[in-house]
């Protein structure tokens, strides 16, 4: 087994870099929850993936581009995450300002996932559009 570090705690993981031990599906879901609820918004893009090319596949293989748009000029706006909502940016910038956080700049090219409940101030730069899915 060998040790790592997931929010801030040591965890072994057995021969397959799984969790080992009893309980240990449920204390990985604890784990991924518990920073769930720390992080704000999450961004990923090609940029910083670790390999691109895998990026572009897994936004292939969850059919982003089958998704539903939503479009909107430069403007700003409160809005609050009544669901969970994933995002794939095809056009345009913005500014994403959560109520208990730090701005977040988002772009062509990324993938954001917004938690439910999150309010937040939207400061679209240049007219954006999305691939969005609630979850």
């Amino acid at each position: 087994m060998q040790a790592t570090r997931m929010a801030g705690s040591s965890y072994k993981l057995g021969s397959h870099g799984r969790l080992g031990g009893p309980g240990a599906r449920h204390q990985a879901r604890r784990i991924v929850a518990t920073q769930a609820k720390a992080k704000q918004i999450e961004l990923m893009n090609a940029d910083i993936a670790v390999r691109p090319s895998v990026f572009e596949e897994v936004l292939r293989l969850r059919e982003v581009e089958s998704w539903p748009t939503w479009e909107c000029e430069a403007s700003t706006f409160p809005w609050t995450y009544e669901e969970s909502e994933e995002a794939y940016i095809t056009e345009g910038e913005c500014i994403v300002t959560p109520s208990t956080g730090e701005p977040i700049s988002i772009k062509k090219g990324d993938f954001v996932t917004f938690p439910k409940g999150m309010s937040c101030v939207w400061d679209v730069k240049e007219p954006i559009k999305k691939h969005y899915n609630m979850f």
